[in-house]
């Protein structure tokens, strides 16, 4: 910003000249558009697409729950489960939002990793689709972490909500009812303390790799602390989530009850992609293809000797 100090040729007058007025407020308003304009096409341009893709796969995870369990009991059995929608229903989105992404953190490195083998190097570029993908894969894990820490905060208020102290009671009620002196499931009390744990754990792990990105934080980091934070522990992160999951379904995947007009359970719907993104790690490492793997990126090329002074690292 520049000050602009507006004086009349008489020295003799305080008042603006109105020519000078005039140039000065039409200059002002041509820079004011310019730097507006370029403030506008330059606001978080590395969020756009990941954004949109949260907002969309929540919106889709809403309408499809929202049918499951909220619609489908309203048309077949006249029940009124309404009251579902601002946590239960959310709390249903909110995991499988944050699986999803930070999948989609880590299959562009899958999909370089397919390429650089068919290619057999590392010096031809990606396409242009798999290079913006891998440029914003820092801000598909950050929204994962947001959407997780979301789940975490509305899983802890289940017990505040006044629908759930209802049926506390009617859950006591039917106990007595029925002469029962104790509730107690073995399996599913093993059940829910293993998939709260590794909740836990996976969410924690998030946020040690949310912190690494923090510019701060990551350039006190060598790039080999970085990317042991963000690739080793990330897996890990993806295959605690992916455990979390499937111990959270238990037996459910052989209810048949579960698949409500045809459809089937959100947390399948949740694990289909991390379970493919883990097996291609997993095949990845096979010492067939993971030596292969790390002298393409030590810079050997198919048809040409392997430079003498690369050392091979485990990926």
């Amino acid at each position: 910003n520049v000050d602009v100090q507006l004086r009349s040729d008489s020295p003799d007058s305080d008042s603006p000249d109105p020519d000078r007025l005039d140039r000065a407020t039409y200059y002002d308003v041509l820079d004011w558009d310019s730097v507006s304009s370029s403030h506008r096409t330059s606001l978080y341009p590395k969020w756009h697409l990941p954004v949109k893709m949260a907002f969309g796969l929540a919106l889709f995870m809403f309408t499809y729950t929202f049918l499951r369990e909220v619609l489908h009991p309203y048309v077949t059995k006249s029940k009124n489960e309404f009251y579902r929608l601002p946590i239960l229903v959310v709390n249903k989105v909110l995991p499988v939002v944050a699986i999803t992404l930070l999948t989609m953190a880590y299959l562009p490195g899958i999909f370089a990793t397919i390429i650089q083998l068919r290619r057999g190097t590392k010096y031809k570029r990606f396409p242009s689709w798999l290079n913006t993908w891998m440029l914003r894969r820092k801000q598909f894990g950050l929204l994962s972490f947001f959407f997780g820490a979301m789940h975490a905060i509305y899983s802890l208020s289940y017990p505040m909500r006044r629908s759930y102290r209802y049926k506390l009671l009617n859950w006591a009620y039917e106990q007595v009812k029925q002469q029962k002196e104790s509730s107690w499931v073995e399996h599913d009390v093993w059940r829910m303390e293993i998939y709260v744990c590794l909740g836990i754990i996976s969410l924690a792990i998030l946020a040690i790799l949310a912190i690494a990105s923090i510019p701060s934080v990551s350039n006190s980091l060598s790039w080999r602390e970085y990317q042991f934070i963000q690739s080793k522990m990330g897996y890990v992160a993806l295959f605690l989530s992916t455990a979390h999951t499937l111990v959270f379904a238990w037996n459910k995947w052989a209810d048949v009850g579960q698949f409500i007009w045809y459809t089937p359970p959100s947390f399948m719907l949740a694990v289909f992609l991390p379970i493919l993104v883990l097996l291609c790690k997993a095949i990845f490492l096979l010492p067939c293809f993971n030596k292969r793997i790390q002298k393409i990126r030590c810079g050997w090329e198919t048809n040409k000797p392997m430079n003498k002074n690369c050392v091979l690292t485990h990926m």
